[in-house]
């Protein structure tokens, strides 16, 4: 565990080099929310309620879903993955007595530990700017939940970085893949707005992918709209995608293995 720790230490400290770099996404993240909130205002204009929502409860969806969204992002660390194979990092890390998949979730903790503080500082100023609109009623268990979802969902994301990081074993080009999975997951999470104001068709479809169970689920369980046996049916249901993903990773890692060229050694 100790070997671990190190790399976790390492990398939140190559994270500050970054500052310029984390600053600005703190930036885009923050306009990204305004940006919701106005066009969602502007809806709210003539309407009291769209699909029973209120506009206070839709400013809270929205403010919440980002917030959640983006405690639990990976920032890309699938390009991470891809460049240890294309540049045979990989090579050496393969002779260490260490399992490198570990390896990577310890610098993906590392990683996510700076990026956790910035977004709670951008969280307090976003909930004190918005705090006229947003709602607040949370018990003490829905608190535990939701700190469990949050973590199931750092992982179920982290892990599906990891497999698209591995395409790289065929590929020298992932991005393309990473864009349209990052694409497609927002949407199907609900990140942007309810997807219970989707067509039925979508919505019975999002419940059978993991994204939905990510934002959308621990949203409406802090909104109140489900109640806390069905939050606890959607962390059991991230708890089985983080098993299926898991098992996952290690058939594309042997596979990948075997059509590894080894550069670099």
């Amino acid at each position: 565990m100790k070997k671990y720790w190190h790399i976790i230490t390492n990398e939140i400290q190559r994270q500050f080099t970054y500052r310029a770099s984390i600053a600005a996404y703190a930036f885009g993240n923050i306009a990204e929310l305004v940006a919701l909130a106005v066009i969602w205002t502007i809806v709210y204009k003539n309407v009291d309620a769209i699909k029973g929502y209120s506009v206070n409860e839709m400013i809270s969806y929205v403010v919440f879903a980002w917030f959640f969204s983006f405690l639990t992002t990976t920032y890309a660390f699938e390009t991470n993955v891809a460049q240890d194979i294309h540049q045979g990092t990989l090579s050496n890390l393969l002779l260490k007595p260490q399992s490198y998949i570990r390896y990577m979730m310890a610098v993906a903790t590392g990683r996510i530990t700076i990026a956790f503080l910035i977004v709670l500082v951008q969280g307090a100023l976003v909930f004190s700017f918005f705090r006229n609109s947003l709602i607040f009623s949370l018990d003490f268990p829905t608190i535990i939940l939701l700190l469990c979802m949050l973590v199931a969902t750092y992982f179920i994301n982290l892990f599906l970085s990891i497999i698209i990081g591995f395409i790289a074993f065929w590929t020298m080009e992932i991005n393309g893949t990473y864009y349209s999975l990052k694409v497609f997951s927002r949407f199907m999470s609900g990140t942007f707005f309810p997807i219970g104001l989707l067509p039925a068709f979508f919505m019975k479809a999002s419940f059978f992918l993991p994204f939905v169970y990510t934002i959308y689920i621990p949203v409406q369980l802090y909104l109140g709209k489900i109640s806390f046996a069905e939050g606890l049916r959607g962390l059991a249901m991230e708890i089985l995608w983080l098993v299926g993903l898991y098992a996952i990773i290690k058939i594309v890692w042997r596979a990948g293995l075997r059509k590894y060229e080894s550069v670099g050694i």
